[in-house]
């Protein structure tokens, strides 16, 4: 039987959440988790977050840090060959 790709993903991406996430996933009324969640705060990342290191953290601010700049420097790039053309 062959899965379609849609169907790997949803295989790959099934999390398991401990007691304490779940806490946090599932809060219980009138606390500061369920007034993020009904405020449109995803909980998943917050515990996707907390899963990794303080040193996975700041390799992952580092790796999106690295990201918004070379997305600048394609921008300038973009603007000055916009700006010749015209």
């Amino acid at each position: 039987m062959s899965l379609a790709n849609s169907d790997r993903l949803l295989l790959w991406t099934k999390v398991e959440y401990t007691e304490a996430e779940r806490w946090l996933i599932e809060p219980r009324p009138d606390t500061a988790a369920a007034r993020a969640r009904d405020f449109g705060v995803d909980l998943s990342i917050t515990v996707a977050m907390l899963r990794l290191t303080p040193e996975e953290r700041i390799k992952q601010l580092d790796d999106h840090l690295d990201g918004i700049a070379a997305l600048r420097r394609s921008m300038r790039w973009i603007s000055k060959v916009s700006d010749i053309a015209a």
